[in-house]
């Protein structure tokens, strides 16, 4: 799947179990949908919009219609799955209203494109894990590239180093040292695919001294090496444009 897709889930009283590797927005559009997944339920209104991660299996049932966006699992990024399963419902706010009626109007247009619904997507995305970043990992996304220190994190939640840990482990569900990793690869992901800059450029800019720590790190987390995830890339877009 490498696009958005669409569709209007109609009246169903019965709950229904399923699972897959994309991920869903969810609208409801008259009544409440219940929504249930990683142990945790939710009641969906009108008024608010559901997030669920890709290849979580998930219960749900709706009354009424809620308009459904599948989103492949490459546009979620691995760094800020932890945040968006969390914290997956999002209220529909005056600030959020022109955005939802945008989506909703191209989803309904016969020509839909997806294109179009790619960029809404990335904005409502922003949306959901601004809100919910807390100050040390928003300071992760915004400094990824320099040295970042346990004492600097913590000192942004206002606790102490050894506490920090901890604290962070428990809140996000690993170590802080991982979670900039992802951060990194996220970055390092986005640069090889749209670049023809060297290995050792794209390591730099996200954080690394040298290019040998920067594939062993991309590696344990993607499972390929910086080079032949680049070659992967290309083979599915053409790269948009060359340094």
């Amino acid at each position: 799947m490498s696009a958005i897709s669409s569709f209007t889930l109609n009246s169903s009283v019965d709950i229904q179990v399923h699972s897959h590797e994309y991920a869903h927005i969810i609208l409801p559009l008259q009544q409440n949908f219940y929504l249930r997944f990683l142990g945790r339920s939710y009641s969906l209104t009108p008024r608010q919009i559901g997030f669920v991660p890709p290849g979580v299996q998930h219960e749900f049932g709706c009354p009424g219609a809620a308009l459904t966006l599948n989103i492949p699992a490459e546009m979620v990024k691995s760094a800020d799955l932890v945040s968006l399963s969390e914290n997956c419902i999002l209220d529909i706010d005056s600030r959020l209203e022109p955005l939802v009626f945008l989506i909703k109007q191209e989803v309904s247009q016969p020509d839909c494109s997806r294109e179009s619904l790619r960029y809404l997507f990335y904005y409502l995305y922003d949306k959901f894990v601004d809100r919910h970043r807390i100050p040390s990992l928003r300071y992760m996304h915004e400094n990824y590239a320099e040295p970042v220190s346990i004492a600097k994190l913590a000192a942004l939640e206002n606790y102490n180093a050894s506490y920090y840990t901890d604290w962070f482990k428990r809140k996000v569900g690993c170590m802080p040292s991982e979670y900039l990793q992802m951060v990194r690869i996220d970055k390092a992901k986005e640069i090889l695919s749209t670049t023809r800059y060297r290995i050792l450029d794209v390591a730099m800019q996200v954080g690394y001294l040298n290019s040998s720590s920067f594939a062993r790190a991309f590696k344990s987390v993607t499972g390929l090496t910086p080079g032949q995830y680049r070659k992967q890339a290309s083979e599915n877009k053409p790269m948009e444009k060359l340094f």
